[in-house]
């Protein structure tokens, strides 16, 4: 049941990414629409619900300050790596990667669209292996690479050459012709572009704005200039430029460099006034500036240089003022990152000292609700069976009674330090005191048949230990309760209260030994009987044992 729900949250999950490649708008719909599923508490999203706030920001990251949404796929990086949840990293690394393409920051965005491809599995979809060459191609264009640019920009289109659906492979040529296009490769940008329209007439798909900009650039550069013009024309069609508008108003400057160029003087001033008006309706400062250029070199172009050094005169201030403004923004977005990971690490540290227990230093009952939980999350979204047992030593009370409460504790420590080298044979195992002379450990993918020679082992070791400089002639041992995830239940009350019911029949059937999953349903019900198992969750305590 777990495997089918899992399959169906798979399903889905990689239907709403699939999505944003298709329609952003109904993408981020969907995506807000199912986390409102989740509920309030964020500890309930898991990776499944972080991966779908990391396709929000993707689409916030070009209509809002970008900062915020820095510092969200920031945040959820962090969760990502204390979890061990590689595919949210490599999410996370690509929208940062695109971020910083999109600020102007090339070093950034190169770091992060090379740690995008490393974690990215080759099992992933083809579309999600194509987004992440893409980005890293990007940032390989920007850096000047233009070599490995190119060959990312090929594996990406092989990935998703036969996937009419989503516009992705429009947008890798586009991106693939505009970076020949600056670094004035115009034979090789002809070919992106030719390849992008043969595209689009093959799947019957309008070309859209950004790249008919794109390609009327390319076709300029090559002497095309009616078939840059036909390109360019819908800009001028207010459904477009109302709809997409700062595409179109760089499909206009591109309108007016055209015309000047062909002396329609007349007409490439009608296009920039057309531009700057849709510039400043829509707040697109980088727009504005580019049209006071053009507006200066159609002046100068109609020999009134003193309204091109005028025009001029306002493109330079608007480019300083442009430069100040991106510089200040990339400084915002730097700012607010560090601020995240400085005030994360001040609240890791405190954090950790909240969750550990200062006698023995291993983790203690909070960290348990938390992580427990969180494992268990992870498992019925399709992860590996996971083990538990919970230990309690035997005949606690006579050690602290015969000797002392300070032996006592220097018991409890010593089996502190046994536990800690447990947890360190098994990768993300968590050793931890629940209280008393109780304790905890959580192997993660560990099957039965590891569990057992796990714990058995373990008792073995805490019997055989020298205890002698410490509690003399008393011997120390423990019983051990086992549970195993998913067989003995998905929720963590489940797990503990059968990890719990067979640490009680460790005890009742003579103690240092170990009790698996082979319980007979007697020895429940008895328990239940005498009011000893627990139904709550661990917050409630386990249940009493005879020590």
């Amino acid at each position: 049941m777990v495997g089918t729900d899992q399959d169906a949250v798979g399903i889905r999950l990689a239907s709403v990414e699939r999505r944003f490649w298709i329609d952003r708008d109904d993408a981020l719909k969907l995506a807000q629409d199912w986390l409102a599923e989740f509920g309030e508490a964020e500890a309930e999203y898991g990776a499944t619900g972080r991966r779908l706030q990391v396709l929000i920001a993707a689409v916030s990251i070009h209509r809002a300050d970008p900062s915020q949404s820095a510092i969200d796929v920031q945040q959820i990086l962090a969760w990502a790596q204390q979890h061990g949840e590689i595919a949210l990293q490599s999410r996370c690394h690509d929208v940062l990667g695109s971020l910083f393409e999109m600020v102007g920051d090339p070093v950034a965005a190169l770091e992060h669209a090379v740690a995008a491809n490393d974690l990215l599995s080759e099992s992933e979809a083809p579309l999600m292996r194509a987004a992440a060459r893409k980005c890293l191609a990007d940032a390989l264009g920007s850096a000047g690479s233009l070599d490995e640019a190119r060959r990312r920009y090929d594996d990406a289109l092989r990935l998703v050459i036969d996937d009419p659906d989503t516009n992705i492979r429009y947008i890798i040529l586009n991106n693939l012709a505009f970076t020949e296009h600056l670094a004035h490769n115009n034979d090789e940008a002809l070919e992106a572009v030719e390849r992008l329209v043969g595209l689009s007439q093959l799947s019957d798909r309008e070309i859209g704005m950004s790249a008919r900009d794109t390609i009327a650039r390319v076709y300029m550069a090559a002497g095309r200039l009616d078939e840059a013009e036909t390109m360019l024309l819908p800009a001028l069609d207010s459904v477009f430029s109302d709809a997409h508008p700062d595409s179109s108003a760089a499909a206009l400057v591109a309108l007016s460099e055209l015309y000047r160029e062909q002396g329609r003087l007349g007409k490439a001033q009608t296009v920039i006034d057309r531009c700057r008006d849709l510039a400043h309706r829509n707040g697109l400062n980088r727009r504005t500036t580019e049209v006071a250029r053009e507006q200066a070199e159609v002046h100068a172009a109609n020999s009134d240089y003193r309204a091109a050094f005028e025009a001029f005169r306002d493109f330079h201030e608007k480019f300083e003022a442009l430069g100040a403004s991106e510089n200040e923004a990339r400084g915002r977005i730097l700012e607010a990152m560090f601020q995240t990971a400085e005030s994360r690490r001040e609240s890791e540290r405190y954090r950790e000292l909240a969750e550990r227990d200062p006698l023995t230093g291993l983790h203690n009952r909070r960290f348990v609700d938390e992580h427990l939980g969180s494992a268990l999350m992870s498992l019925r979204e399709g992860g590996l069976p996971l083990a538990i047992a919970m230990i309690d030593l035997d005949h606690f009370k006579r050690i602290n009674d015969t000797l002392s409460h300070e032996v006592g504790d220097e018991v409890l420590r010593a089996l502190g330090r046994i536990l800690i080298d447990a947890a360190k044979a098994v990768p993300d195992a968590i050793a931890a005191r629940l209280g008393g002379e109780e304790f905890l450990l959580i192997l993660p993918a560990t099957d039965a048949d590891t569990a057992h020679a796990n714990f058995e082992g373990l008792c073995r070791t805490i019997a055989d230990f020298d205890w002698a400089p410490i509690t003399h002639t008393l011997p120390v041992t423990a019983s051990i309760g086992v549970a195993l995830a998913p067989d003995d239940g998905s929720q963590s009350s489940d797990l503990l209260r059968a990890a719990d019911v067979r640490l009680y029949v460790a005890k009742r059937d003579g103690r240092n030994r170990v009790v698996h999953s082979a319980i007979i349903a007697r020895s429940v019900a008895e328990s239940a009987e005498r009011n000893l198992v627990t139904v709550g969750p661990l917050a409630a305590g386990p249940m009493e044992i005879v020590a």
